[in-house]
């Protein structure tokens, strides 16, 4: 069974690919960037999380 905890991570980077595909449709490459550094902070969050519990 899917915790809650995966949904909210997987909805999240759902988001932020959507804001990276909006980005790149527009050819805004400031939404792009936004939603790297989104990427880039949830997967910095995720390792730091496996560090201290895992």
């Amino acid at each position: 069974m899917i915790s809650n905890n995966t949904l909210l991570v997987f909805v999240v980077v759902a988001v932020t690919l959507m804001l990276i595909g909006f980005g790149f449709r527009d050819r805004n490459l400031g939404v792009i960037l936004a939603g790297v550094g989104f990427l880039g902070a949830l997967a910095a969050a995720v390792y730091k999380a496996v560090q201290i519990l895992g």
